[in-house]
């Protein structure tokens, strides 16, 4: 069955480390739906989250895969269960005198923040899981939504497991 998996990757924050790995799932033929990169913190390590589409069987030969570049020091593929999962969305709405303490309202029941207002338009900030932030898009439709960006997905278990 075809779904979407979160993989870390720990590596060392060397030059053209993301670009290696990224290769590596092009060569492969694995969709990378998103990415995160950031840092560590451990100095000197870099750490990646991937969101990839594909069949439960191939995790494995992917984990083995990443495992061979030089320079990754830990792959994780996470479980479905006991891991927090979170995105950051900023979105444009087209808003008038009539329709912005409508939105502004819809964004704090969201636990929206708004960063800018303008004369025809609002921007607001929300993090959350996939589905609430689906769940504000779609809100937000009737209103016309003007520009969207996301990040990726950051991901990490629960308790005091890596």
């Amino acid at each position: 069955m075809t779904k979407t998996h979160e993989i870390l990757i720990i590596a060392k924050n060397t030059n053209g480390i993301v670009v290696r790995i990224m290769s590596l799932f092009n060569r492969r033929g694995y969709f990378v739906k998103k990415m995160t990169a950031g840092i560590t913190n451990k100095p000197g390590y870099a750490r990646l989250t991937l969101s990839v589409e594909g069949e439960d069987e191939i995790l494995d030969q992917i984990q083995k895969q990443v495992y061979k570049i030089v320079d990754v020091v830990k792959v994780k593929i996470f479980p479905d269960a006991g891991v927090i999962r979170r995105e950051m969305m900023l979105i444009k709405i087209k808003a008038d005198n009539e329709t912005r303490s409508q939105i502004v309202q819809i964004a704090d029941i969201y636990r929206g923040k708004v960063l800018d207002i303008a004369p025809g338009s609002l921007t607001i900030e929300l993090t959350g899981d996939v589905e609430k932030l689906r769940g504000f898009v779609e809100m937000m439709e009737k209103y016309g939504i003007l520009e969207i960006a996301k990040t990726g997905i950051l991901a990490m278990s629960r308790g005091e497991k890596l």
